[in-house]
């Protein structure tokens, strides 16, 4: 995969397929597959919040069909809250026809951020903090699971501290309670982070 990028015209080449692109005929690969680190609920009446940035949508997608398939075949699901940012609507919003069917038929509810759209950069944390109350509700008042996918840079940390944001202001505590509470939701594995370098 290779592209550029608008704003700087900077040259840009995917490091996976860089480097096959490189290898020649018949040359031997070392990989591994690794777990991944989301477990989701056992109950699919649980609610599933997620926060995918660029590529991290991909498995948000899936959860997502399981949980529109799961409701086609007449089983109860619970709420299914997407938050999902890129730099540019017109040119990064994956799936969105798929996205605002699911959306239609009542099994997703989904908030973007584009940051690149406006002149004021909006980002996923941004909007979880917009919708702290519904956050905070899923996920401590009904055995909510969320999960963060995306690139290890800044983004789980500006994420947690949204979260903590969003306890903070629903439970009226300060950042120590609201860091335990969200330590709390990790050792539950109910706040699961997939990030990668």
């Amino acid at each position: 995969v290779d592209w550029e990028v608008e704003s700087t015209k900077e040259f840009r080449i995917g490091e996976a397929t860089g480097y096959m692109k490189q290898q020649g005929p018949g040359a031997q690969l070392m990989c591994a597959v690794r777990p991944s680190a989301i477990v989701l609920p056992k109950d699919p009446q649980n609610p599933v919040l997620m926060a995918g940035m660029g590529t991290g949508l991909a498995p948000w997608r899936a959860v997502t069909q399981e949980r529109v398939m799961q409701k086609r075949q007449g089983k109860d699901v619970g709420p299914c809250v997407l938050f999902f940012g890129a730099r540019f609507a017109k040119y990064e919003y994956l799936y969105r026809e798929e996205f605002e069917s699911y959306i239609k038929e009542g099994v997703l509810e989904m908030h973007v951020a584009f940051s690149r759209d406006q002149a004021r950069k909006i980002y996923v944390q941004h909007k979880i903090v917009e919708a702290g109350a519904t956050v905070a509700k899923y996920l401590l008042t009904q055995n909510g699971h969320f999960y963060v996918c995306g690139s290890a840079r800044k983004v789980p940390e500006d994420i947690y501290a949204a979260m903590k944001a969003v306890i903070m202001a629903s439970e009226n505590c300060g950042e120590e309670d609201a860091e335990a509470a969200l330590s709390n939701l990790k050792m539950e594995g109910r706040y699961t982070v997939e990030a990668w370098s």
